[in-house]
Order: C-alpha cells, then structure tokens, then sequence
C-alpha cells in the first residue's frame, strides 16, 4: 500500500487530509501538524524551508513516504523546489499550482480574490500563476490563530468579516482560500460572501488520483503533532467533530 506523508503548520492541513481520504482510501497516510512552530505565514522563506525540510526528512526516514502532500500553502508557495530538490525521489502535490491549474480548467472565473497568509501572499504564487485574471490579494495573518484557537466566538467572526471587506468590495466572483485553515472558517465566511468558494481539496484530489489507482480498500491513518497531542485533539474534535489519536514527535 502507498505511504502518503501530508505536512502543515498545525490542524488546518487536516481539511485536506480528511477530503483526500474521503475519495481516495486505500494509502497509508501520516499527517504532522508542526503546532510548535505555527503560524508559518508569517516567518520568512528561510525559515519556512528548513522546518518544511525537518518534517519531510522525518516522514521519509522514519515513514518511508512515496508521496508528499504539502498541505500549507505558506510551504507550497515558498519551498516546493527547494524540497523537490532534496527529495528527488518523492513524488510532491503543493496547493498553489494544482489550484491555479483547477480554476483554469474547471471555473469560469473573471474576477478572484486570494487570501492567504502573509508569506503566501508576499510570494505572488498566486497572482502570477493567474496573470490573465484579475486578481486581488490580501494577507489575512488573524485566520489561522482564530482557527488554532478552537473556538469561532462572535467577536472573532467580526475579525472576519473585517478582514475581509477589502477583497468583497471588488465584487469577486471566486475565492480563493489560500491557507489549508482557512475552509475551516467557511461557515463564518459564507455569512458575508456567497459566490465561489476555491479550497485546495479539490485540486489536490484531482493530482492525487493521476498518481494512483484508487480503490474500496482502507489503510491507515496517523496523525502526529510537535506540539501538545491533548490539545491537538481536541482542536480536532471541536473543528471536525472527528476523535482522533494524536502522538507527540520530536523534530529538530
């Protein structure tokens, strides 16, 4: 059975992995959510690639992983060839080329707003990728730590929406959530915006099936985090309503 390694700053990369294993089953996935080290977007491209480089050198090592998914945009954006150049033998899936590539071929977008990380954003990965649309971007730093913290309260939601006018103003008709933690806040998002909304489930979904067979068959899931294992599972049950066993790691 394939060994899938998936990567993120925290619990927000788990809104791929649980979609991913919804339609494609039957691989052995290992997930790390590198919690001690979050928020990623807003460290610099340096930093980025090596804690990216730990947790993929753990899972190839200790995992023995065929595939990548880097399921955090703040990594895709900033580190997808330098990682590629050091595992050249895995196969890696990041977030920003497979979903510029799904609105191309599948929506017919004309006007699209991208939020994203800080780091996400200043890397342009987007924009540039969507040059013939018209795009607009902004850095929304406050997601990721109102989604960490497992518990979307009025007050936060009015951070929300707050963070948003900006990118509503331009009339968009797509969205792009450029943070793996971001679909996590779609209810909250949904209450200020009702056209399209771009996670990058779908586009990784659509990667991933190219690279295997797919089938009924089950394997296993194991979920680790560099931070607190209690903690980290019950973000999962207040986000996901999902109980899910957490181990602890050491990665340095």
């Amino acid at each position: 059975m394939i060994n899938i390694g998936v990567i993120d700053s925290g619990v927000g990369g788990l809104t791929v992995l649980f979609d991913v294993i919804k339609e494609i089953p039957n691989c052995n996935y290992f997930y790390i959510g590198d919690s001690k080290n979050c928020p990623y977007g807003e460290k610099d491209k340096t930093e980025i690639m090596n804690l990216s480089y730990n947790l993929v050198n753990y899972l190839v090592k200790e995992k023995n992983i065929d595939i990548l998914i880097i399921a955090c945009n703040s990594i895709s954006s900033t580190s997808i060839e330098f990682l590629q150049s050091k595992f050249t033998n895995l196969k890696i899936i990041g977030t920003t080329k497979p979903t510029v590539d799904y609105i191309k071929n599948y929506l017919n977008s004309k006007k699209i707003g991208i939020i994203a990380t800080k780091a996400t954003i200043d890397s342009n990965a987007y924009q540039n990728g969507l040059k013939e649309y018209e795009t607009y971007a902004k850095a929304c730093p406050n997601f990721v730590k109102i989604v960490e913290s497992g518990k979307i309260t009025e007050e936060k939601e009015k951070i929300v929406f707050e963070d948003l006018k900006d990118i509503l103003n331009h009339n968009i008709d797509t969205l792009i959530l450029g943070c793996t933690h971001y679909p996590l806040l779609i209810p909250t998002i949904r209450k200020v915006y009702k056209n399209t909304i771009v996670t990058s489930s779908e586009a990784i979904i659509k990667s991933l099936s190219n690279l295997i067979d797919i089938s009924k068959k089950h394997g296993d899931l194991k979920i680790y985090t560099t931070g607190n294992e209690k903690q980290f599972e019950d973000l999962i049950l207040s986000m996901f309503k999902r109980k899910e066993k957490v181990e602890h790691i050491d990665i340095s």
